[in-house]
């Protein structure tokens, strides 16, 4: 089903005069029909690219140079597109694959472009939908989900062409368990019928999913082995930088109780409704406590982004009030709130814009006027690993790059609350490690940290546990592992 010799693609150079970006050298691969194959590696070593060349979107749609021959499902990728359905891909960032009106719509496109008759179009649509548990929005437009129900969306859409060979680019990253579990019996369900599947990620239990691993590092890929035998040598995949057990983070606790502390947060009957659709958040009630840590978790759709995003003015509530280190947020400019709240986006490339990584660190220095912005700007490269991609423009970064810029960004800003919206999607072990590190600084400094994730580990780590569903907090405690997991298995709306 797959089959590369010599592999090898490099980008068009970032600047003028600069040399071509070698990603791919002269790599093979071999898959077979009902196969699954993992490829592991860390941010950067060019996944996301060799699942853009095996599904002929590069160099067709990205420019750059390609060398040596590749056949997906029977088609010479090097003498023109394969056919559509053939080859399905989900990219790590699956909203920006999203372009219909409707999640109905999003899923009829692909089947229209095949010219399948009508009412086969009808019957896949419904059963996607009910298969992904995206039935009850169906009418909803992409751009509305949260992002785990757009990779349900995005996943959806492709499971419904059946196609021959299936490229999955971090499928399990962002989901809750229901939602992982339902990409894993759909990946069953497809390799019984003969569908290949090829999985890119840095995640070792994404690719435990694969019966095969293989390693990606400096453009060429090692030989496969089992995952059971690649995976079981926790020490190597550490030293690689694709693992960082819990075992060894750093301390998260708190430095002294923060229960008798003023808020920093107040959220009184907040209710929320977008233009279309019903209330998204209902009655929340809600006081943190300066300095502590809070994780915010609940199935995907339950409402966990838009509450965050009334904490920095990006949303205004439709009624009930928020307060901000005891000020309300009423109408106060965004500029204006961002120097009491520091804010990750959970898509990175929503808040990336400036035509470098070291003017995307100083620029909100600069806005807000912070003392000495080149002395904070040094400080966020090198405690994040970016000073060698200072001069780059962080657009054409790939996504775990990205997050990085956006944590780099957060940091020098030195806000007194930060608000995290899965900030570990997309990060090797080294980026987990320099995220744990700076969330241990935060902590020793008194910064209150309100963090959303699906990471039950990390989530376990916070002071308080938060959990929101069909927009409501169902509970607010410290809660065990055990207790996570059904939490994250509760049915989305």
């Amino acid at each position: 089903m797959i089959s590369a010799h010599h592999l090898s693609f490099a980008y068009a150079p970032h600047q003028p005069g600069d040399p071509p970006v070698q990603v791919l050298r002269g790599l093979s691969l071999e898959l077979g029909a009902g196969e699954a194959l993992a490829v592991m590696g860390t941010t950067g070593a060019g996944k996301s690219t060799l699942g853009h060349v095996l599904a002929g979107l590069a160099p067709r749609h990205t420019g750059g140079t390609l060398s040596g021959t590749v056949k997906v499902a029977g088609f010479d990728l090097g003498g023109g597109p394969p056919a559509i359905g053939s080859i399905g891909l989900l990219f790590q960032d699956a909203a920006t694959q999203l372009f219909n009106t409707s999640v109905e719509n999003e899923v009829a496109w692909g089947l229209e472009a095949m010219g399948l008759p009508s009412g086969e179009i009808e019957t896949r649509v419904a059963e996607a939908l009910e298969r992904f548990d995206l039935a009850a929005v169906r009418h909803r437009p992409p751009w509305a989900l949260s992002g785990g129900q757009q990779k349900r969306l995005a996943l959806a859409a492709i499971w419904a062409m059946r196609p021959y060979v299936l490229i999955l680019d971090e499928p399990l990253a962002g989901l809750d368990a229901e939602g992982r579990a339902e990409v894993l019996s759909t990946v069953s369900t497809l390799r019984q019928a003969g569908t290949a599947f090829l999985v890119m990620t840095l995640r070792p239990e994404t690719a435990a999913q694969a019966t095969r691993i293989a390693f990606l590092d400096g453009g060429t890929l090692s030989r496969s082995a089992t995952a059971r035998s690649a995976l079981e040598q926790e020490d190597v995949l550490t030293r690689a930088g694709l693992l960082y057990p819990p075992s060894r983070w750093p301390d998260l606790g708190p430095v002294a109780d923060s229960q008798g502390n003023a808020p920093a947060v107040e959220i009184q009957d907040l209710h929320f409704q977008y233009t279309e659709g019903e209330e998204v958040l209902r009655g929340i009630d809600l006081r943190i406590s300066q300095g502590q840590f809070v994780a915010l978790v609940g199935p995907n759709g339950a409402g966990k982004s838009t509450l965050v995003r009334h904490l920095n003015g990006l949303l205004r509530a439709t009624r009930g009030t928020v307060r901000v280190l005891g000020q309300a947020i009423g109408n106060r400019p965004t500029g204006e709130i961002a120097r009491d709240v520091g804010f990750l986006f959970q898509r990175p490339e929503q808040q990336l814009f400036a035509s470098t990584v070291r003017e995307e660190i100083a620029f909100g220095l600069r806005r807000l006027k912070r003392s000495d912005p080149e002395q904070h700007v040094r400080r966020a490269l090198s405690r994040f690993g970016l000073e060698h991609l200072a001069e780059h423009p962080p657009a054409l970064l790939g996504y775990g790059a990205q997050r990085t810029v956006t944590l780099a960004s957060l940091a020098a800003l030195e806000a007194p609350i930060v608000v995290l919206d899965e900030p570990t999607v997309g990060l090797d072990g080294r980026g987990m490690a320099q995220l744990l590190d700076w969330l241990a600084d935060l902590r020793r400094a008194n910064v209150t940290i309100l963090l959303v994730t699906h990471e039950l580990d990390l989530a376990a780590r916070a002071d308080r546990i938060i959990t929101l569903d069909r927009g409501r907090i169902v509970a607010d405690d410290k809660t065990d592992r055990a207790r996570l997991t059904d939490i994250q298995c509760a049915e989305a709306p």
